[in-house]
């Protein structure tokens, strides 16, 4: 009442009004002495901020026309308003999410995010803007922070909405009382970014996963994976084109699926089939997602259409058509773990050669003597990057938690329109060749010449121990009776180099990267071949 009075009535602070509306430059003497309280903390200001701001929040009503339809509609009907999400803020907690009265656990208040424009709107556009007070993405409307993030991003809105303030209705002092804290700003995207799209393939799994890791007695391991994803998808939503964050947002769902593996959370459902877009949003040129790729998509054999066969995600986690294979009922339901599944995703190279180890013992037990682990169009190991590999200037680690969400491409979409990753110009670089002369020793297929090479599985196992010289007598003997006259004879390294030799093998390449492997290791064959 004083700030109406000294206002209108009084017009001491006509010169500060354009300051207000305008952000004109502030007038001196323009301080009003009184306390704002919490609707203006900082108390730099006059009585016109005040009244404006009462004014305004006139206009944030509800509109229950459009918005009472929201299925499951336990929050209030607000603008632009959402259920609470401890993410994209750095302080966020999962008490956040909640409100606790008399020691239970009740719903939180929610989060609201009040737009912000730069052009000039009449007081009924203002009012239709919060009438409406809805977004949507390309799904349907927005159910939680991360997907009123990707609406911002990608659809933006129809009212030249620049930006966001988001703000979360948070228990504060001693949980007595709640507070409206702002959590940030959000930008909305003057152009729809196309790799949101890619966001599109989760948008039914993750609901299931945020109720598994919100059920009581989840386990921590199971809460913290959510979460990274969480904060990873949040994160990729405000900046849709840069590689390192899509590539964090694999890394997340290949941390879920190995806590899922171990048995929590796992009635959310695997990592739903992804499309092969996933791969160019992520692609940033570098050697870890060629490999990682390269070894997602590999399967024992393919179609003339592309399409796989036996393909190395069963390797990973215990399938089912496209869900987790599970025995027992009641309580005692868990998931139904075969020896096929060998990767633990704790090591990288132990999963490597967990997976060429595995494929070798099938392949014996079918009688056969090849290594079935065969490249997917445009998805084949370079040159290049298996001698970075080799050399230890790849992490492996990383490689093979990329190959492991990589893993869940769509293979039928895949074959039809591939999204390779980039090629980067090549720098000429080869293995050692005496980890030539064991690559050509597991190989899957014959040489372009018809020759066959006969697979030993004792190579593997030699490497694995650390017996290199071992592993390259039997892989000599191998290309002897094919008819290779390697050059070199012996060789000799650390063990840790033996097996990063041995998971190498896990990256798989093509026949003509293996004539080019047989023309280094001996020139005179393929034009014997050839003649």
């Amino acid at each position: 009442m004083q700030a109406v009075a000294e206002c209108l009535s009084e017009r001491r602070w006509d010169a500060a009004l354009a300051e207000c509306l305008f952000g004109a430059n502030r007038v001196a003497g323009c301080q009003w002495s009184q306390s704002f309280g919490q609707f203006l903390p900082s108390g730099q200001g006059s009585p016109w901020d005040l009244l404006l701001a009462f004014e305004g929040a006139c206009v944030v009503r509800s509109g229950v026309s459009t918005r009472g339809a929201q299925e499951g509609n336990k929050w209030l009907s607000s603008p632009f308003f959402v259920p609470p999400a401890s993410l994209g803020y750095p302080s966020g907690a999962r008490l956040d999410e909640y409100a606790l009265n008399k020691g239970k656990e009740l719903p939180g208040r929610g989060e609201q995010w009040f737009p912000l424009w730069r052009q000039p709107m009449t007081l009924a556009e203002v009012q239709h803007l919060f009438l409406e007070g809805r977004a949507c993405t390309r799904r349907g409307k927005v159910h939680d922070a991360c997907s009123m993030a990707r609406a911002a991003a990608s659809l933006g809105v129809q009212r030249g909405v620049t930006e966001f303030v988001r703000y979360g209705y948070l228990q504060r002092n001693n949980l007595a009382t709640h507070f409206a804290v702002p959590l940030g700003r959000i930008r909305v995207s003057e152009r729809a970014s196309p790799r949101l799209a890619c966001l599109d393939d989760l948008d039914a799994w993750l609901p299931r996963l945020r109720r598994e890791a919100r059920a009581k007695g989840a386990p921590a391991r199971l809460v913290l994976a959510e979460r990274r994803l969480a904060d990873a998808l949040f994160a990729v939503a405000q900046h849709p084109d840069e590689p390192a964050r899509w590539q964090s947002v694999l890394l997340g769902l290949a941390d879920v699926e190995a806590v899922q593996v171990t048995g929590s959370g796992y009635r959310a459902g695997p990592i739903p089939q992804l499309r092969p877009e996933w791969v160019t949003a992520a692609d940033d040129g570098s050697p870890e997602l060629r490999l990682g790729l390269a070894c997602g998509l590999q399967a024992a054999r393919f179609t003339r259409e592309g399409l796989p066969a036996l393909r190395v995600r069963l390797h990973w986690l215990p399938l089912e058509r496209a869900r987790y294979a599970v025995t027992g009922v009641g309580a005692q339901r868990r998931l139904l773990i075969g020896p096929e599944v060998v990767l633990h995703g704790r090591a990288g190279l132990d999963d490597a050669i967990a997976m060429v180890d595995r494929r070798l013992v099938e392949a014996a037990q079918a009688g056969e003597r090849r290594l079935p682990l065969v490249a997917a169009r445009h998805a084949a190991a370079l040159p290049d990057d298996l001698a970075t590999f080799l050399a230890g200037e790849i992490e492996p680690d990383r490689t093979l938690a990329l190959a492991r969400a990589l893993m869940a491409l769509d293979a039928g979409r895949w074959a039809k329109a591939p999204c390779p990753a980039r090629t980067p110009e090549p720098r000429g670089a080869m293995p050692d060749e005496a980890w030539l002369a064991i690559r050509l020793a597991l190989l899957p297929w014959p040489l372009p010449d018809e020759r066959v090479i006969n697979v030993d599985p004792a190579i593997l196992r030699r490497l694995d121990c650390g017996d290199v010289p071992s592993a390259i007598e039997l892989a000599l003997r191998r290309l002897r009776a094919a008819g290779i006259a390697a050059t070199v004879r012996t060789g000799m390294v650390a063990p840790d180099t033996a097996r990063r030799w041995a998971a190498a093998l896990a990256f798989p390449i093509t026949q003509h990267t293996a004539a080019t492997f047989v023309r280094r290791l001996d020139p005179n064959t393929m034009k014997e071949a050839h003649a």
